[in-house]
């Protein structure tokens, strides 16, 4: 099995029990994915990446919109294009600054959608196909498409916050870690903290305590199906987050 397809399903493995949810399933596949857009055969997604964000960033204004959400994605793809591979992007502060940086996008470029259509499942799947379609690798565009467009569509209206975002974000990014650490080379867990390389008894010391969490999580569940709104009970300010309201 190709190495970005056993990424893939191990993103889904790890958000599933805190996420099991099409929207947030999506979200941790792009995660998973966009930590080797730092890799010079990935340079075309980062253009795609570019230009829609100039497209974005010259046609808002004609809606009377700031051009935040198109200069972000140009700022992103940047990052990116400046990166090096098994760098900084490839260890926790790194994937914690591209999913804030991901999820500040998703968060805004809704905003926007929801300006012009009232149904938010179709800004939930124009989100996810835009993600895909800058972020993934074209052998999965198609049947990720597909099954996001049906499971969208077919599955209960989700919640939908900041939070939830960068956090199904952040966890696929840090699926790709925890693959990683069981490489040869390993990963520098805390650059540029830290240069020291973390390799198989780090990856397996992370999986334990994932299996504690969701141990913990389903022992003590939230209101909701989404598992992370018991988590959420005790810092309800997490779920009105808006950093669209700062910015």
């Amino acid at each position: 099995m190709p190495s970005y397809k056993k990424h893939i399903l191990f993103s889904l493995i790890m958000i599933f029990p805190f996420f099991p949810d099409v929207y947030y399933l999506s979200l941790a596949v792009v995660g998973a994915s966009v930590v080797d857009l730092d890799t010079s055969f990935r340079y075309r997604n980062l253009v795609l990446m570019a230009l829609a964000g100039g497209i974005l960033a010259l046609i808002l204004p004609f809606f009377q919109i700031t051009s935040f959400t198109g200069i972000l994605l140009i700022s992103i793809a940047l990052f990116f294009f400046v990166a090096q591979h098994r760098g900084f992007v490839h260890s926790v502060p790194g994937t914690a600054l591209a999913a804030a940086c991901l999820a500040l996008f998703v968060i805004s470029f809704q905003n926007i959608l929801m300006i012009l259509t009232p149904d938010p499942r179709i800004t939930f799947l124009l989100t996810s196909l835009i993600l895909g379609i800058i972020v993934l690798n074209r052998g999965l565009l198609i049947l990720y498409a597909l099954l996001v467009t049906i499971g969208i569509f077919l599955t209960p209206l989700t919640s939908f916050n900041f939070f939830y975002v960068a956090t199904a974000l952040f966890v696929g990014s840090l699926s790709h870690l925890i693959l990683d650490l069981f490489t040869g080379s390993g990963v520098k867990l805390f650059d540029p903290l830290s240069k020291h390389r973390y390799g198989k008894m780090t990856g397996l010391f992370i999986i334990a305590l994932w299996l504690v969490s969701v141990a913990v999580l389903y022992i003590y569940p939230g209101e909701n199906y989404l598992s992370l709104n018991y988590f959420l009970t005790t810092f309800p300010q997490l779920t009105t987050f808006n950093p669209m309201g700062i910015i």
